[in-house]
């Protein structure tokens, strides 16, 4: 089904192949062995998984035109919820928080 062969490119993503610790994806352009994420910061990364997560589960439940914009078809944002024949998509929420410096080492280290 052209459905499931739309998924496949959402899957890895989905799955957290470009998350820190990941096997990843190795950069052809890159001499030696470089992951395809490696560049990228962790918010970033975080974003892309939640993304295809949303993706994915808009379109196991009919989404598609969604997805490709089709004319007539409801915008999916990654903030709000989608419904689809009764079934509501909800996004992905973001996983990883931006560490924040402890109050004691901002004072030996700044002031």
């Amino acid at each position: 089904s052209s459905g499931i062969n739309a998924e496949w490119p959402l899957r890895p993503g989905a799955a957290g192949i470009l998350l820190p610790g990941s096997a990843s994806i190795s950069d052809p352009c890159e001499p030696g062995f470089v992951k395809a994420h490696s560049f990228m910061s962790y918010e970033h990364q975080d974003e892309l998984a939640c993304g295809a997560q949303t993706l994915l589960r808009a379109l196991s439940h009919g989404g598609y035109k969604e997805i490709l914009a089709m004319k007539g078809a409801r915008k999916i944002t990654f903030e709000n919820a989608v419904m689809f024949d009764g079934i509501i998509v909800t996004p992905s929420k973001l996983a990883y928080e931006k560490p924040t410096e402890p109050a004691e080492a901002m004072e030996t280290n700044g002031s």
